[in-house]
């Protein structure tokens, strides 16, 4: 597949916009799309327990869809349970864990995390008494590794992101996971930027729990989200949320909860959302994550380099292989909002904003930036003209 004209006949929107918003989501191959319309189409029904032929054809494309997420991660079929988003996956690690904690117990996670796993931490913390403390780094995101075998030591749970979305670092997660594992703490891993941009394999990583949403790297569609879970906690980690399909007897005295993975999903999962998925993750597998990797980061090189010449500050590690595809910038004296509505006036779309991670902003002395992120259908010619009106705009300013 040529790199990215293949990738742009199947995303039509190309055509249209200079789309830079990927971190928040990526844009949806035809392929995906026509795997989740065969799904309402042609065999339109509930999966699990349904004996009539649609069922049937529902259940082995949702089980179908469901090995190709664990062959894409490392992980066996049973470790993998759908969720709807990241955000739902990390909030469930911190409730069906929840009962193995007690007073004083310590968690340990980044300055630099995303919301999602920072909050459900601190809230398990407030609720039982948890301390929670964070790995010193830079304010380009760099961890410092000493001070993180430090923290770690005596950690009940370690939760770290692989890429942060607000400074695009590429976190040594592997090392990470390695310390946490000496210690005999549980690793959690928000994968949410890495999956779909780079090789993600949870048992390199050590991970005993991993999440990621479909519609980010993937490509597929919003509304299907991953948690990993490692089989040696299937029975340490108690599902949050139990009813319909999650049981293998009732009685109105108790219950038992039926085998992983279906005791992780309550109730009727988005089907579609997981045919799509898989249909997402073939489409990735098809163009070869190495090639992925590669534009992204011809794409960073390129921007990094645009920005410094017109003297545009941006942030994150300047040591671009451990960049990953996203690049947050200001241009002063504007706010982020208004530099992203002049590049929408030019068909541009990137975010502003604290991107859902205000500490780092806090700790920059920033009120947001304006963040532009790469997929592999981006090209070095819509940096150029990105770039073009930057530099229109910053001559306005002076």
């Amino acid at each position: 597949m040529k790199i990215p004209d293949d990738v742009r006949k199947d995303i039509p929107l190309t055509n249209e916009v200079i789309y830079f918003d990927n971190t928040a989501t990526s844009l949806t191959p035809k392929p995906v799309i026509e795997a989740m319309t065969e799904y309402y189409l042609k065999y339109r029904a509930n999966v699990h327990r349904g004996v009539h032929r649609l069922s049937q054809m529902a259940t082995h494309k949702y089980e179908e869809a469901r090995k190709v997420v664990a062959d894409f991660i490392g992980a066996k079929f049973e470790e993998i349970a759908f969720t709807k988003n990241t955000s739902e996956s990390l909030n469930l690690v911190a409730l069906g864990l929840e009962h193995i904690f007690k007073k004083g117990d310590k968690i340990v996670t980044t300055p630099y995390e995303h919301h999602s796993n920072l909050l459900p931490w601190q809230r398990l913390a407030k609720k039982l008494g948890l301390r929670v403390e964070f790995i010193e780094g830079d304010d380009e995101g760099n961890l410092d590794l000493s001070d993180a075998e430090k923290k770690i030591k005596g950690a009940k749970l370690v939760a770290v992101q692989h890429v942060s979305n607000a400074l695009g670092v590429i976190h040594e997660v592997e090392e990470l996971g390695k310390m946490a594992k000496e210690e005999g703490a549980i690793f959690v891993v928000d994968a949410a930027q890495s999956v779909g941009h780079m090789g993600v394999d949870v048992n390199k990583l050590h991970a005993d729990f991993l999440a990621f949403s479909g519609h980010k790297g993937p490509m597929g569609p919003t509304g299907i989200g991953v948690l990993y879970i490692r089989e040696e906690f299937f029975d340490i980690f108690d599902p949050p949320l139990i009813g319909g399909g999650t049981i293998e007897d009732v009685d109105l005295c108790c219950y038992t909860l039926t085998e992983p993975p279906e005791r992780f999903e309550a109730g009727t999962p988005n089907i579609g959302g997981a045919i799509g998925l898989a249909a997402g993750i073939r489409y990735i597998e098809r163009i070869g994550l190495d090639k992925i990797e590669r534009q992204e980061k011809k794409l960073v090189k390129r921007t990094t380099e645009g920005l410094d010449a017109l003297e545009i500050p941006w942030y994150g590690p300047r040591d671009l292989e451990k960049h990953a595809g996203v690049v947050s910038f200001n241009v002063p004296p504007l706010h982020p909002h208004d530099v992203a509505a002049i590049l929408d006036e030019h068909k541009i779309m990137v975010r502003s904003g604290h991107h859902c991670a205000l500490p780092v902003m806090k700790r920059l002395g920033i009120n947001g930036t304006v963040r532009a992120s790469f997929h592999v259908y981006n090209s070095v010619e819509e940096v150029e003209t990105f770039l073009g009106v930057l530099e229109d705009l910053v001559r306005s300013l002076r």
